[in-house]
């Protein structure tokens, strides 16, 4: 549903998505490398360990899903109910390290994009990007609402990780791809924006 459910209406909007990302890939044991959310959508790249991509994105958009719902309705704002419709979600494979690279410069860069912020640091809630490679993870409490305490942890660890070939092709060298990635959005930037723009 194409309105801005996922923009920062609400401080928690950030720790709903965090959680049903890390619970997500909690049971279902994919690898998350990137995570934006763009006001109405999001782009996430994840590489699955096996047939299980579906139910990864499934448990993903549910939680989110409903937990928004909960939110929008305590915050007295008329719910949506299906966040995310039955249309199936577009899945783009990369097929190797310079595809991986480009299509996560261009994730980072949405949003300037698309006209929401001047520079890629500007946007809310991007939590989820290749600076976390280096720490590995980031720890994400339960939110207050939706979840159940009974059977969802306090805390819950989500594991940030660079894409396989792309870690390959850099000889496992983390510092080293992340500065790579950082500097590449000049050139990036310079096709996907307005001129007027200065590049980040």
């Amino acid at each position: 549903m194409r309105k801005a459910f996922l923009g920062p209406w609400h401080p928690m909007v950030e720790n709903l998505w965090l959680y049903s990302l890390a619970d997500a890939q909690a049971n279902t044991d994919v690898a998350v490398h990137l995570s934006t959310l763009v006001v109405n959508h999001h782009h996430t790249d994840v590489t699955p360990s096996s047939d299980n991509l579906g139910e990864f994105t499934r448990r993903f958009h549910g939680d989110f899903s409903g937990s928004l719902n909960k939110l929008l309705a305590d915050e007295r704002y008329d719910a949506p109910r299906v966040l995310f419709d039955d249309r199936q979600c577009h899945e783009l494979r990369l097929l190797d390290a310079a595809a991986q690279a480009s299509h996560l410069t261009y994730e980072y860069l949405n949003p300037v994009a698309a006209g929401l912020v001047d520079r890629p640091g500007h946007m809310p809630f991007q939590a989820v990007d290749w600076h976390l490679w280096k720490s590995g993870y980031i720890e994400v409490k339960r939110p207050p609402v939706f979840f159940d305490p009974r059977n969802r942890p306090d805390v819950l660890r989500l594991y940030v990780t660079p894409p396989p070939l792309l870690y390959k092709a850099f000889d496992g060298d983390i510092d080293a791809l992340v500065h790579h990635l950082a500097g590449s959005p000049n050139t990036v930037a310079r096709s996907s924006r307005p001129p007027a723009m200065d590049d980040p």
